[in-house]
């Protein structure tokens, strides 16, 4: 019992400096906000910089066609998923996606691994 009393007390103290702790903190930022406002303004835009320079490595990261696989039978067809265009096939899905990115070389695509076949027979 004595152990569970010592156990629930290192509890509570934990949460009261965490509580403690995260109330000095918004103190400490209200005061240099007050004290100094160029530099907080200054840091704000590094931020702002640094978040429109992320945006534009995922926007680069993100281009390319998604294909959407669909086997039928013994053959893998790949569509655009965007317009459901044909792109290519191929006996297993590596060599579809294989003729697809021969017959666009320019064009950079990307495909989810499919779970299960959509096997239609």
């Amino acid at each position: 019992m004595e152990v569970l009393m010592d156990f629930l007390t290192i509890i509570v103290l934990a949460v009261v400096a965490m509580w403690i702790g995260w109330h000095v903190r918004g103190i400490v930022i209200l005061a240099n906000l007050a004290e100094n406002p160029d530099k907080v303004i200054r840091m704000l835009e590094k931020i702002k910089e640094i978040n429109k320079e992320e945006q534009q490595e995922l926007k680069g990261a993100i281009t390319g066609v998604e294909i959407k696989p669909e086997q039928v039978g013994n053959m893998w067809y790949a569509y655009a998923a965007d317009d459901g265009a044909f792109l290519g096939q191929g006996p297993t899905l590596e060599d579809a996606l294989k003729m697809v990115s021969d017959r666009f070389p320019n064009k950079k695509f990307w495909c989810k691994k499919p779970n299960e076949s959509n096997q239609t027979t």
